[in-house]
């Protein structure tokens, strides 16, 4: 699982494509994206259930998103969302 450089726009873009629902209650320096049901049956022990994506313009955080993702769906999960990435 190397490196993948993405940006924000991608990122939600292909959060979206899988499944994953904008789920903001409050103003902050994040967009909370929230994963699922079928997602949410197979992840891990303390995983929670979103995906937090900064809000500026550039993403410094690419490695900590893939491995939520693989936390979620293992690497199947994350091969899907580096498909829509492109």
């Amino acid at each position: 699982m190397g490196r993948q450089d993405f940006n924000r726009k991608q990122c939600i873009r292909a959060l979206l494509k899988l499944g994953f629902v904008k789920d903001n209650k409050r103003r902050g320096s994040h967009d909370k994206f929230k994963a699922p049901e079928h997602v949410l049956q197979q992840r891990q022990a303390n995983q929670p259930p979103f995906i937090m994506v900064p809000r500026s313009r550039q993403l410094h955080c690419q490695l900590e998103i893939l491995k939520e993702l693989w936390a979620f769906g293992g690497d199947t999960f994350v091969e899907e969302f580096l498909e829509y990435i492109k």
